[in-house]
């Protein structure tokens, strides 16, 4: 009997423990991906949708100027993620392309935009980021989490949400209500 308590016990301990740690990295990765998503969202596009809304953008081109360097700001949070998430390296590089290639045009561009082709540049900045945000965020709505990493016992479905994902990749490509950028 003692013999079947130590067999037991010497097979389970190193198979918890081997558990135990890739649970809390596993946990770790979604966290760090939350906060790169809240870096690409809050930092990113969403200050560059309120560069583009300010009465005086057409006339400030130094604060107007502001835009590119949040669309960059943004890039960089999204290559980050991407090193975090290197299975949807693909999806996330045409967001960055999107990125790169309006923050190179971002005076020229924008400033060929009327009011409301601004407004919705501003408004695709912003669902881009949101699904970005909700994809990497999801265990929250699971969870009494307030964003700082699912409990250790979270057992629901695991970021980043697939569908968040290509949609944030179908608003970047398309562009839909704008000109085409040029690349």
């Amino acid at each position: 009997m003692l013999i079947i308590v130590l067999l037991v016990l010497v097979v389970s301990v190193p198979s918890l423990l081997c558990w135990t740690i890739g649970r809390n990295d596993m946990h770790a990765r979604w966290e760090r991906q939350l906060e790169w998503a809240q870096s690409f969202d809050f930092y990113g596009v969403e200050e560059a949708q309120i560069v583009l809304m300010q009465p005086n953008f057409t006339s400030d081109s130094g604060y107007r100027n502001t835009g590119a360097s949040a669309l960059n700001s943004a890039e960089f949070a999204l290559n980050n993620l991407v090193i975090l998430d290197f299975d949807r390296a693909n999806q996330l590089y045409k967001i960055e392309t999107m990125l790169l290639s309006l923050a190179s045009s971002w005076s020229t561009y924008t400033i060929g935009l009327n009011q409301s082709q601004r407004g919705t540049l501003a408004g695709l900045l912003g669902s881009i980021g949101n699904d970005i945000l909700y994809a990497y965020g999801n265990f929250i709505k699971y969870t009494s989490s307030g964003g700082s990493g699912p409990p250790f016992w979270y057992n629901g479905p695991s970021p980043p949400d697939k569908v968040l994902i290509q949609q944030a990749v179908d608003l970047a490509v398309n562009l839909p209500g704008l000109p085409p950028l040029q690349a």
